[in-house]
């Protein structure tokens, strides 16, 4: 189809001038329950995949809202928006026929994964969760592979910072779980700053630190991760104040939320990125350091360099001893 990329950009900048016509038809026809966000990370999920030329994306979305929502109104949001999409697409001078078809395939792809059930759904809570996550991790990595493999690794660092720190199972995968989906926001943080390769301009840094805050707002509206918004929200906050978006300080800041921001930094300083190469594992322990008590909570970067440094001490004795 001529002109995906055309359309994909006209969906992520107009999102919510699209939502919103979206919105108005739903409410016309009775189904008043979708919120605008959602609907909002559906044209955005549309945008991607038109660009890719696969329906996936929008699937995943049907997943991620499949905790909130029924097959029914999942299926009527996403015909609504495939029609308002449709109507959007007409005035961008491209193949308009091939468009409409594409759009088809869509509706088609996610009516196959969420057929109408004649009964009540019965999925367990710990399942409809993991499927959500699921969703949400797919859409993410549409929008950017990088980031998605940052999330697991940071919940696989995570895991281990827990263990270090003897908490409960219950913590540990609570921890994990929110930590798997902290970045989640930045499938709204627009390509040009998501993938900028140099610094970003003051306003630049203020979009991107939107990312904390939509990712909450997202969770929040999934009943089955609600209870994984405050973590997401506040795990850019510091220990002296100075973070975002709250300014929270200290104990203010929710514990679990100290812990993934430790694992959170400490892979993205190991990792390469788009506006600077990775560093040294022994140079990000030094950075943790230097940030002990006045970024991150004390206690956690103790715990942290003590695991880091653990392989090395057990190396050292075992040499000792031969």
């Amino acid at each position: 189809m001529e002109g995906r990329a055309t359309l994909s950009r006209h969906l992520v900048e107009k999102r919510t001038a699209v939502a919103d016509v979206v919105l108005e038809r739903l409410v016309a026809r009775g189904l008043t329950s979708v919120s605008s966000l959602l609907i909002r990370s559906l044209v955005a999920a549309l945008g991607q995949a038109t660009e890719a030329a696969s329906p996936e994306p929008v699937v995943s979305w049907a997943r991620m809202a499949h905790g909130a929502y029924t097959p029914s109104a999942i299926r009527d949001v996403v015909v609504a928006t495939c029609d308002v999409v449709a109507e959007a697409g007409e005035s961008l001078h491209l193949d308009f026929s091939a468009l409409l078809v594409f759009l088809e395939i869509v509706k088609t792809n996610v009516a196959e994964a969420f057929p109408l059930a004649p009964g009540p759904r019965f999925d367990a809570p710990q399942r409809t969760a993991n499927g959500v996550v699921d969703g949400v991790l797919a859409m993410l990595k549409a929008r950017d592979e990088a980031t998605c493999a940052h999330s697991h690794a940071t919940g696989a660092w995570c895991r281990r910072l827990c263990e270090a720190m003897n908490l409960s199972q219950a913590q540990t995968d609570f921890i994990v779980k929110a930590a798997i989906l902290h970045d989640i926001g930045k499938i709204g943080t627009p390509d040009a700053i998501l993938f900028k390769p140099g610094p970003l301009t003051a306003a630049e840094w203020v979009t991107m630190q939107r990312h904390s805050v939509y990712g909450a707002e997202i969770l929040a509206e999934l009943p089955a991760l609600a209870q994984y918004a405050p973590i997401v929200r506040a795990h850019h906050e510091r220990w002296d104040g100075q973070g975002y978006p709250d300014m929270l300080k200290g104990d203010q800041i929710p514990f679990e939320a100290r812990v993934v921001a430790v694992a959170d930094a400490f892979h993205a300083m190991i990792s390469d990125r788009p506006y600077r190469p990775a560093i040294a594992q022994r140079d990000a322990m030094a950075i943790l350091r230097e940030g002990r008590g006045t970024q991150w909570d004390a206690a956690v970067v103790d715990a942290m360099i003590k695991m880091l440094e653990a392989p090395r001490t057990n190396r050292g004795r075992q040499a000792a001893r031969g």
